[in-house]
């Protein structure tokens, strides 16, 4: 399997996919049984048409170095399942044309949902991670986890209902949520901006749905989004950072998520960049976010104006280049940059994505962040990284919740039931 990883450039590290060139001998339990060589078999050959395809039957067999006689039983059986669909016909070097293969993204979906202070976004999406359905529900959430679990049961049910999509198609639901989430137990340890301590979410609504449920920091789930199918699909170590209301990071190292103790990691906006600063949300003082997080910014712009600022007002003066507006936020660009320098100095990834509302300000706050970054950096880690922006919407953040539930079915299968692949859900 070692050609596998030269091709794919995948590790053992947890993230979609990364799992698929692991040996039989470095997995738990049952390491040299039929079934789990099977079921290894199986995710590879799924792993590398998810990734690769079209593909023809002979490319597998090499990139995978199995059997070709084996490759043909498994395709056969995703055919007939319909797991894998045959798309085309490859060019010919002599002899028949090969029969080029694909995942067939309508065979299973997945639910993402993600969680705000003012109600929550879900999305019903594909293997392929299309969004194929939206629901927007309006509710206060903040003191209310109550609320939440039930909202996400009436938000599942309905948005499945508007797709038309059976239950039993459905692999599993993906919730992303800021604060401080123990995604191994699906809890919400801490959330300033929901004010939630202790929530747990997976437990309850497993009860409640009946399908696998997974949760973790709306941030990370972004960076598994970015590392599935987006902008880090190629990059090894990258952070995604997050620009709004909070301002947060998530970090991949070596293709897997960084969550550190307890989910902790990634709390940028609250690095505390002066003591005697500004009062954050989160009770402290001189947190990053109470510099540069969107109140601050419409409250320094408010400051400027002589009236209160709303967000849709901040967005429009911003886009015309409003002169108070840019000087307020090149400003906060230069804060983040500098602040975000350090990091880049510290982790020394190869790749930045920005995303998340804030990107809606545009060149006067992204610019001015960006260029303190190149400049600010140790040495030439600055000048070298490669920055990307991504446009942002609800639907984003959701989809990046669902790219959870894809994730862990299309790693590698366990020595237990709790790690059951992709195609055991898809009943093949």
């Amino acid at each position: 399997m070692d050609a596998v990883k030269q091709r794919t450039g995948l590790a053992s590290s947890g993230l979609p996919g990364d799992r698929v060139g692991a040996r039989v001998s470095e997995l738990p339990g049952r390491p040299g049984s039929k079934s789990l060589i099977r079921d290894l078999n199986v995710s590879l050959l799924i792993e590398l048409v998810r990734r690769f395809g079209p593909v023809s039957r002979a490319d597998l067999a090499r990139q995978s170095q199995i059997s070709a006689p084996t490759v043909s039983g498994i395709v056969r059986h995703l055919l007939n399942r319909g797991i894998f669909s045959e798309v085309a016909l490859a060019p010919s070097s002599g002899g028949r044309p090969p029969i080029l293969l694909q995942l067939e993204p309508k065979a299973g979906y997945v639910v993402g949902i993600k969680l705000r202070d003012d109600g929550l976004t879900t999305v019903v999406c594909d293997l392929d991670g299309r969004v194929v359905v939206t629901v927007e529900t309006v509710v206060t959430l903040v003191g209310q986890p109550a609320a939440a679990i039930a909202a996400i049961e009436q938000a599942t049910r309905e948005a499945l209902s508007q797709a038309g999509i059976t239950r039993s198609k459905v692999l599993g639901v993906g919730v992303g949520l800021p604060g401080i989430i123990d995604s191994s137990l699906g809890v919400c340890t801490f959330s300033h901006l929901l004010r939630w301590d202790d929530v747990e979410l997976a437990r309850p609504l497993r009860q409640k749905l009946r399908l696998p449920v997974l949760v973790d920091n709306d941030v990370n789930t972004l960076a598994v989004a970015e590392k599935w199918a987006g902008g880090g699909i190629a990059a090894r170590n990258f952070v995604t950072l997050s620009i709004g209301r909070g301002v947060g990071i998530g970090i991949v190292i070596d293709r897997a998520i960084y969550r550190g103790a307890a989910g902790g990691a990634g709390e940028f906006g609250h690095i505390v960049v002066d003591p005697d600063g500004p009062e954050c949300e989160c009770g402290r003082f001189g947190c990053l976010e109470a510099f540069v997080g969107e109140r601050a910014l419409r409250q320094r712009l408010a400051a400027r104006l002589g009236h209160e600022v709303s967000r849709e007002e901040l967005v429009e003066r911003a886009t015309a280049r409003d002169g108070a507006t840019v000087e307020v936020l090149d400003v906060a660009g230069r804060q983040l940059g500098l602040a975000l320098a350090n990091v880049i100095s510290l982790l020394a990834p190869e790749l930045l994505i920005i995303c998340g509302e804030g990107t809606e300000l545009g060149e006067p706050f992204l610019a001015p962040a960006i260029a303190a970054v190149r400049t600010q950096a140790f040495a030439d880690l600055g000048r070298h990284l490669e920055v990307k922006t991504q446009s942002w919407g609800n639907d984003a953040w959701a989809a990046g919740a669902a790219t959870l539930a894809l994730r862990e079915l299309f790693n590698l299968p366990g020595p237990d039931e709790q790690r059951r692949a992709v195609w055991h859900w898809l009943g093949a």
